[in-house]
């Protein structure tokens, strides 16, 4: 099972789906992104106060290796022991910069995937807010197409979807 933490912003929009699409999900646990490419995955997520301390400890750590005149092999340990310990918390950290942001905790969930744990949510989520009947005949109407009429083809018989409008062209 996977744990997200769903985040929203304070919003006073009133339109249910612009509220839904701004909805945040961070997932709980390791970040495997974070470990191997840990200042792309700050700036990605735009987490600029995180990037600033990140870099600031990283110079000071080599600074450290420098002046106390240890090996190469020092420096290459201790970054990736940063970039380890940085992955751990890096989700931890997208949740407080989300909260200086001025999102909050709405819930968490759990779930196989990602996919499932945001259908549960929104399921939860838009029956607490009474929005299901608002959203589900728009949904209900895109996605059954075969209840619309058939256009005729020249020939008289139903429409032909494909390159040619006609059989036998």
């Amino acid at each position: 099972m996977i744990t997200y933490t769903a985040h929203e912003r304070d919003s006073e929009a009133q339109n249910i789906a612009a509220r839904a699409e701004a909805i945040l999900f961070v997932k709980e646990g390791f970040a495997w992104l974070a470990l191997f490419f840990p200042l792309l995955w700050l700036i990605y997520h735009r987490m600029w106060i995180v990037l600033t301390g990140f870099v600031a400890i990283l110079v000071l750590l080599e600074a450290g290796v420098v002046y106390l005149g240890l090996e190469d092999d020092v420096a290459v340990i201790s970054t990736i022991a940063l970039s380890g310990v940085f992955a751990l918390q890096a989700n931890d950290l997208r949740r407080w910069s989300l909260a200086r942001k001025g999102y909050q905790l709405v819930e968490l969930v759990n779930g196989r995937d990602r996919g499932e744990c945001e259908q549960k949510f929104f399921t939860r989520w838009l029956a607490s807010r009474g929005a299901q009947a608002e959203v589900a005949p728009k949904a209900v109407k895109r996605a059954n197409p075969a209840s619309a009429t058939p256009d005729k083809s020249p020939s008289g018989g139903e429409e032909i979807i494909g390159l040619f409008p006609e059989p036998g062209k």
